[in-house]
This record gives C-alpha cells, structure tokens and sequence, in this order.
C-alpha cells in the first residue's frame, strides 16, 4: 500500500472545495486500487489543497491519474488550479 499526499495550490479555495471533496469522494468510491481519499486545508497557506490519499500500490495511483474518474473531475478542479506536487510514501 501507499500514502499519496497531492499539494495543490488554488486560486479559490472555497469555490475549489466542493468539487474536490466530490472528486475524493468518487475516486474512493470507484478508482480500482483507490483505498481512501481526503481533502485537507492548510490554514496557514493561502490557497493550499492537500489530497491525502490511500493506494494499493503506486501504479494504482499512476493509473487513476490518467483514468476517467480523474479527466471527469478534471475541467471543475481546473478552473482553480494553480499547480501541483505528488509525494508518495510505501507503508512498511
């Protein structure tokens, strides 16, 4: 299994919200291989997203960054995005 922490940075973090919580909610729901999927507000950083989220494996997350449920979400989340970094941690 892996942790996946996603840190985006968005332009409008209340209007962003919704459609993240949506996304996470479906990709939990529905990705193969997609284990949990949170969001998460840095109060202390202004625009700042995490997706803190539980994979079988990393080619799981791999795969779902480039399946149907992610280019679903992909045209709402994009409206506020800014950019992105994935960290991907193995559990031992």
């Amino acid at each position: 299994m892996v942790v996946v922490i996603n840190d985006d940075r968005v332009s409008d973090v209340e209007a962003y919200l919704p459609v993240a919580k949506a996304f996470a909610a479906d990709s939990a729901a529905n990705e193969e291989g997609c284990i949990s999927m949170e969001v998460l507000v840095d109060p202390k950083v202004e625009g700042r997203v995490l997706y803190l989220s539980h994979f079988e494996s990393e080619e799981a997350f791999l795969k779902s960054t480039q399946g149907a449920i992610f280019h679903k979400w992909l045209p709402e989340l994009g409206k506020y995005f800014i950019s992105a970094e994935d960290h991907v941690f193995e559990v031992k």
